[in-house]
């Protein structure tokens, strides 16, 4: 017998020592008296053939240690099904237990942390390109989030005006809502064509059913990892984008805050503190704020639309203005000012509604993938 076939046989012998004495270990006790004797006896013949390296006689001790072992152990039917759905029924509850208690993942829903985080946004595009197209399409979605997407007229009638629908714009037509994505520029009721869906109509036309009103490519917002457990172990710092929930903030229902919501914002005023804005800056305590650095990029960053603004009818209605975050409160603001529905208007909320820092964009693979700033 040469080297290699003494190796296979060792191997042999070890594998079926460990499936006899696993099975004696775990239906001894209910097994069949002669089962139990059968493999003990087998298991015995093994270990006496492989003491004194008996080769020619090793094989068939191997096989007849492997018979007892299933007669003592029958295999299941469906063994490999089983397997792979105890498998899967694991991997769900950890993934389940990690979302309840460790990470959660959270989809930003809206543009009011652009440019840091990106809600559902849109581009004009007219017409399918070839990567519009299966299998191409498919691809897009997938890593990146973008799909080409037309909106057209479900019923035939005037174009009427464009309204806030949810959490985007709708043009109307013969009373109908018509969702579209649609950006105005900041501070102003123009229109983005840059982050718009190219309009193919305007107000006052008459359109049939069917017709095309709109047409863009539509990138879905940024879907973020949340840290549920360290704000159980550390204090909530300045400069976290922070997830909280929106049903503690009070008197929600008068800023239309629906149920079961929870938004994203960067947390901007800490309890105790004066908060307010000068010079499109944060200002706390009467000292402007220059950490971190999120707060510098923001007013200095032309892609922040030069930082914070007051708005009249908030709680931050002009430049001299000061809000005072109570303690056990902290105050969140928008990165993007002009299009952030936050503290200003409902004020600080408590820390008991914070769920967690927003740490990395895990999807779409796009510029923001990875750790949040």
């Amino acid at each position: 017998m040469n080297f290699f076939e003494k190796h296979r046989l060792k191997r042999a012998v070890r594998e079926c020592r460990q499936m006899v004495r696993l099975a004696l270990a775990m239906r001894e006790d209910v097994a069949p008296p002669a089962a139990v004797d059968a493999a003990r006896e087998a298991d015995a013949k093994l270990r006496a053939a492989w003491s004194v390296r008996e080769w020619p006689a090793l094989e068939g001790a191997c096989e007849r240690a492997a018979e007892a072992a299933q007669a003592l152990m029958p295999p299941r039917p469906g063994a490999k099904w089983r397997e792979n759905i105890e498998v899967l029924v694991v991997a769900l509850s950890l993934a389940m237990a990690c979302k309840c208690y460790f990470i959660q993942p959270f989809k930003i829903p809206t543009g009011s942390m652009q440019p840091t985080l990106n809600g559902i946004i849109a581009h004009p595009q007219t017409g399918k390109t070839w990567s519009d197209r299966f299998p191409f399409s498919w691809v897009k979605i997938a890593l990146f989030g973008e799909y080409y997407q037309e909106v057209r007229a479900q019923v035939p009638g005037r174009v009427g005006d464009i309204r806030r629908w949810g959490d985007q714009e709708a043009l109307y037509v013969a009373g109908v809502p018509h969702p579209v994505r649609l950006t105005q520029k900041p501070g102003s009721p123009e229109l983005d064509e840059e982050k718009s869906m190219t309009l193919h109509v305007r107000q006052g036309d008459f359109v049939e059913k069917g017709q095309l009103l709109a047409s863009g490519r539509v990138v879905r917002g940024d879907q973020v990892l949340v840290n549920k457990v360290r704000y159980h172990f550390a204090r909530p710092e300045r400069g976290d984008i922070i997830v909280f929930d929106a049903e503690m903030i009070p008197e929600r229902k008068r800023w239309g805050i629906p149920d079961g919501s929870f938004y994203i914002k960067r947390l901007a005023g800490l309890s105790g503190e004066d908060i307010s804005i000068a010079g499109r800056r944060l200002v706390a305590d009467g000292e402007p704020v220059t950490s971190p650095r999120a707060f510098e990029r923001l007013s200095d960053d032309p892609a922040y639309n030069g930082g914070y603004v007051p708005l009249p009818g908030t709680l931050l209605p002009t430049a001299g203005s000061v809000l005072h975050v109570d303690e056990g409160t902290f105050l969140p603001l928008g990165d993007n000012t002009f299009s952030s529905q936050d503290g200003r208007f409902f004020g600080p909320v408590s820390e008991k509604a914070l769920v967690g820092p927003a740490f990395f964009v895990y999807w779409p693979f796009g510029p923001h993938w990875g750790r949040v700033e």
